[in-house]
C-alpha cells in the first residue's frame, strides 16, 4: 500500500528466519486487491515470549498500534501459547498455533496449516482412509500433519531424529514413531518432510531422504516452497513417486489467516500470482 496511516490495521509474521518468506508478499497483495486499509511487516523473533509481553498483549505492550494479527513461524508455534488468551481446540491438540487474531483486548489462537495442508492432499490422493502416511520431522508442522492425517483416518508414523522427543505427542494419536536414521520409505502410500531441509538459503541442497529410500511410495509431500522444487522433491521424483509441493499448502493455510483476520473471502489467485512473482525473482 501507499500510505500508512493511525487507521491501518497492521499484521505480520514472526519467527526466524522471515526473510525468505512469502507471506508478506501474499497478505500485502490480498489486502490491495480487497481495497482494505491493512498493511502484513516481517519481524525476525529470536525471543518470542519477549516480543509477545512487549509488542503484542494488549494489557503489556509497550507500543501503541493497530495491531490486529500474526502468523507465526518456526520456533515459536509452541512458544506463543501460553501468551494467548483463548487457542481453538484444534490448537490445542496439535500443541502448535500459526495464526493469532487480536480480538478487542484478547489474543486468540488458531492452526490453519492442517486444513493447508490437508485440502491440496486430499485433492491429489484422493481418499486418505487407511493410506499409509509417513510424517518426517517432529516440531510444529509435524504435530499439525499428524493431527490432519489422523482426523482422515490415515495410518501414520512419525519419522524423527530423536523418537523419544517425539513418542509421547505420537502415541496421543495412536502413531508409530521411529528413528529417521533407520528409515525406509517402502510400502508407505504418502511420505512427508515437515523439516526445513531443502529451504533456499543454507539447506538447500538438502534432503531428510534419498531417492533409494523413496522407491515404492505414491506420492512425495514436502512442506517447504522455497524453492518450488526442493532437493526432496527431486530425489522422489527420481524414484518414480507423484509430488506435491510446500507451495500449496502456503496459499491454502494463508486463505484461512484471511479469513480470520477479516471475516472475508480472499481473491486465491491474486495470493497466488504473488508468492509465483517473489518466487521468480
Amino acid at each position: 500500500m501507499d500510505q500508512i496511516d493511525r487507521e491501518t490495521e497492521i499484521f505480520g509474521i514472526i519467527g526466524k528466519p522471515v526473510s525468505h518468506s512469502l507471506s508478506p508478499h501474499i497478505h500485502n497483495a490480498a489486502f490491495e486487491a480487497a481495497k482494505l486499509n491493512a498493511v502484513y511487516i516481517p519481524f525476525e523473533v529470536g525471543d518470542a515470549n519477549e516480543f509477545m509481553r512487549r509488542m503484542v498483549q494488549p494489557r503489556s505492550r509497550e507500543i501503541d498500534w493497530n495491531l490486529r494479527g500474526l502468523s507465526v513461524t518456526a520456533p515459536h508455534k509452541l512458544t506463543v501459547m501460553n501468551r494467548l488468551d483463548w487457542i481453538e481446540p484444534s490448537a490445542k491438540e496439535m500443541q502448535a498455533v500459526n495464526t493469532i487474531v487480536v480480538r478487542d483486548d484478547e489474543l486468540h489462537g488458531y492452526n490453519t496449516d492442517a486444513i493447508g495442508l490437508i485440502t491440496p492432499l486430499r485433492e491429489k490422493f484422493g481418499s486418505l482412509k487407511h493410506a499409509r502416511c509417513a510424517i518426517i520431522g517432529a516440531g510444529g508442522a509435524a504435530r499439525a500433519a499428524l493431527w490432519a492425517l489422523n482426523s482422515e483416518g490415515a495410518q501414520v508414523t512419525l519419522f524423527a531424529r530423536d523418537p523419544a522427543l517425539a513418542e509421547f505427542f505420537a502415541r496421543q494419536f495412536s502413531a508409530e514413531c521411529k528413528s529417521i536414521a533407520d528409515a525406509n520409505f517402502n510400502g508407505f502410500d504418502v511420505v512427508i518432510n515437515t523439516t526445513p531441509l531443502g529451504t533456499c538459503g543454507e539447506r538447500e541442497n538438502e534432503t531428510p531422504v534419498t531417492a533409494e529410500k523413496l522407491r515404492g511410495v505414491r506420492l512425495a509431500y514436502d512442506l517447504v516452497y522455497n524453492p518450488l522444487v526442493t532437493k526432496f522433491l527431486r530425489e522422489a521424483r527420481a524414484a518414480g513417486c507423484e509430488t506435491l509441493s510446500g507451495f500449496e499448502l502456503l496459499i491454502a493455510q494463508a486463505v484461512e489467516q484471511f479469513k480470520l483476520w477479516t471475516g472475508r473471502e480472499p481473491d486465491a489467485e491474486v495470493m497466488r500470482a504473488a508468492a509465483l512473482r517473489k518466487l521468480k525473482q
